[in-house]
């Protein structure tokens, strides 16, 4: 397990985030963005999606405790996270919402194990083949 890999995947996991929340933003318009409910949820969604994706990934290439990467990339993502949150919070004066923090890591809880399980079912299936059911 290489940490420059934990390091690679926890920061391209955050930029792809962001990216997808503002190119959401632009679409929408940041007015509507932070009253409407369906763009919020839309926006879990495929935060969630996206997560899902990524741990998928790792869980699919990783064949030594891929459990274990997946948490380290998980742990450097909520860390990134949320000291960018911090300075977004200190410089700005964006007040940090502990609900929306709270949902989305158990969002992220559920794509880490999830995610990382089926990429493992999937590299099971491809190296051995179809097994009994």
């Amino acid at each position: 397990m290489s940490y420059s890999r934990v390091v690679f995947f926890s920061v391209s996991l955050f930029l792809l985030l962001v990216a997808i929340s503002a190119i959401a933003t632009l679409i929408v318009g940041a007015e509507e963005s932070t009253q409407s409910k369906s763009f919020i949820l839309t926006l879990y969604i495929l935060g969630f999606l996206a997560s899902l994706l990524v741990y998928f990934y790792l869980g699919y290439k990783q064949k030594i405790s891929p459990y274990r990467q997946a948490v380290l990339v998980a742990s450097g993502y909520w860390f990134i996270n949320l000291a960018v949150g911090g300075l977004l919070y200190i410089f700005l004066e964006i007040p940090i919402e502990p609900i929306l923090f709270l949902v989305t890591a158990l969002l992220h809880v559920i794509a880490v194990l999830l995610g990382t399980l089926f990429g493992i079912k999937l590299r099971h299936y491809r190296e051995f083949g179809i097994n009994a059911i």
